[in-house]
């Protein structure tokens, strides 16, 4: 119970303060709050039993995509101005903080979210075809909201505001770019998801 406060607490205050604290990367408060919703939604469905539950699955998967989505901010950091041409590195102070500011969540929120996967579907007892084709299934989906999120600008919340718009979006506009995209980050997933299965299983055995 401990661990779980201390990590919400460290979450919230990373929120304050990125959102009244900072200038550079200000908008990691936002984005890291929304890739904080699902990771709640998930421990109240492992917590409820019976039907109860289920009120928070579709919640978890539709704000699931900003979980892999925070991948995508790892790009501001050419915004920084700590490299050079030529392979230099400049002592920028300033840099550097924010450097860390930027990384350190965003590896966090995706390793935490990420494997909480996992305690979800042994949750509902899934076979282990079954769990795959979930994973596969998972990845799919939130590749295509990482994109239309990227590429057409659309948040989370907009699926309860306009959902036929943004269903469209999913299911349409198909390009080569955007299907590559898509495999691209599926794989992208899958590879997180295959390490942090291999790092249980040592975990299991040791």
């Amino acid at each position: 119970m401990k661990k779980i406060f201390s990590f919400h607490a460290a979450v919230w205050l990373y929120i304050l303060f990125m959102h009244f604290g900072q200038t550079t990367f200000s908008f990691m408060g936002l984005n890291v709050f929304l890739a904080w919703l699902p990771i709640v939604f998930a421990q109240l469905f492992i917590h409820f039993k019976g039907l109860r539950r289920w009120f928070f699955a579709p919640l978890w998967l539709l704000f699931f995509p900003n979980i892999p989505y925070l991948m995508t901010d790892l790009f501001h950091l050419a915004s920084l101005k700590i490299y050079q041409p030529g392979g230099h590195f400049l002592m920028d102070t300033n840099g550097w903080w924010s450097y860390l500011f930027l990384l350190l969540p965003i590896i966090l929120m995706v390793f935490i979210g990420m494997a909480q996967v996992f305690k979800l579907f042994s949750t509902v007892r899934l076979r282990i075809a079954q769990r795959v084709g979930c994973f596969v299934g998972v990845s799919i989906l939130s590749s295509l909201a990482v994109y239309i999120g990227r590429f057409d600008r659309i948040h989370s919340i907009e699926l309860v505001f306009h959902p036929l718009n943004v269903l469209e979006l999913l299911a349409g506009n198909w390009s080569t770019e955007k299907l590559q995209f898509v495999l691209m980050f599926s794989l992208l997933q899958l590879g997180i998801w295959g390490l942090i299965y291999y790092l249980r299983q040592e975990a299991n055995e040791e």
